[in-house]
């Protein structure tokens, strides 16, 4: 069990493996909503307290980074996760600038997820 509880937001169009997240972060005491895309979960945080972003990067529509980018206009402060299986300088630059925590390389490491979630 985590000593901090968080508020996630888990955004994948693979919603297998965003329930599979939701799993695991709630079995180690957090809340988590998901949504299948940057789109969707611009549509329910308006109505949603949630204090850290984990998104897939590559999604049809609106990607990782831009929801990171979009959804700090009204929370500067949200920690933000991204998930990649296609990690590059590029995108990596693109994220430090977006204000991104960390990006997590697919497959994920459930430990290093685990710590950069309790570190966010």
């Amino acid at each position: 069990m985590n000593a901090v509880a968080r508020r996630i937001l888990i955004v994948d169009d693979n919603q297998e493996l965003a329930e599979n997240l939701a799993e695991l972060l709630e079995d180690e005491g957090h809340t988590t909503t998901t949504a299948d895309s940057g789109e969707r979960a611009i549509d329910i945080s308006g109505g949603l307290d949630f204090d850290l972003l984990l998104s897939d990067v590559r999604m049809p529509g609106i990607n990782g980074v831009e929801l990171v980018i979009r959804l700090r206009v009204y929370r500067p402060r949200l920690c933000c996760l991204l998930m990649s299986a296609y990690s590059s300088e590029e995108l990596r630059r693109e994220a430090k600038s977006a204000g991104v925590a960390a990006i997590l390389d697919k497959p994920l490491d459930l430990d290093e997820l685990l710590c950069r979630v309790t570190c966010c």
